[in-house]
């Protein structure tokens, strides 16, 4: 009997995790846009989009693996959608969207900021080659407050040549209008501190 209660319950515990893993939403900084993330067909996930008060008129952003690393990261004026999603032995990816109208997004699709990441960061320790790793995990960390830079941060592992290269938390900030990275925080600060009067 106390099996038999202890598989239901169980069961129960399980079938509330996989339903509660199967739709996640929220909203934008802005709180002007929805956002929900739903299982398909095809095993992966759909992220839809709604204007906050109109999710009847959703529209589906993307598809992606939603392996348990989605992230979903909106520009603090709503211009840019960054999907951050991998898995722990696959890497860790970045799609970027810029908005067209309302809640119509386009992918980016020539943009690859994780490798051109990877690249900067071997360039600027010395290290020439071409190619990406075999293991890369790109987070965002943060916006500007201008939405025009985001602050990332690149690990990686693999071989480059006859040599084996480890990249661990190497941070860098990336502009968004000309794929362009740089070190300079002020782009990131620029706003964080007002003076205001008593």
């Amino acid at each position: 009997m106390k099996l038999k209660f202890l598989v239901t319950l169980f069961g129960l515990l399980m079938a509330f995790h996989l339903q509660a893993d199967q739709i996640n939403e929220g909203d934008s900084p802005s709180r002007k846009i929805h956002f929900e993330v739903k299982p398909n067909n095809q095993e992966t996930k759909d992220i839809w989009l709604s204007p906050k008060d109109h999710k009847d008129n959703a529209v589906k952003l993307c598809e992606t693996p939603g392996w348990g690393n989605l992230n979903i990261h909106f520009s603090p004026d709503d211009f840019w959608i960054i999907v951050e999603d991998g898995g722990a032995s696959l890497g860790i990816h970045l799609t970027l969207f810029q908005r067209v109208k309302g809640v119509n997004f386009k992918e980016m699709k020539d943009v690859d900021i994780e490798g051109k990441a990877i690249q900067f960061a071997m360039k600027q320790n010395g290290l020439l080659g071409e190619g990406d790793l075999d293991h890369q995990y790109v987070h965002v960390l943060n916006w500007s407050s201008d939405s025009k830079f985001i602050l990332i941060s690149v690990s990686g592992a693999g071989r480059r040549d006859k040599y084996g290269v480890s990249i661990a938390g190497w941070n860098v900030i990336y502009n968004l209008g000309t794929g362009q990275f740089s070190f300079d925080l002020n782009k990131i600060n620029a706003g964080a501190v007002e003076k205001s009067r008593n």
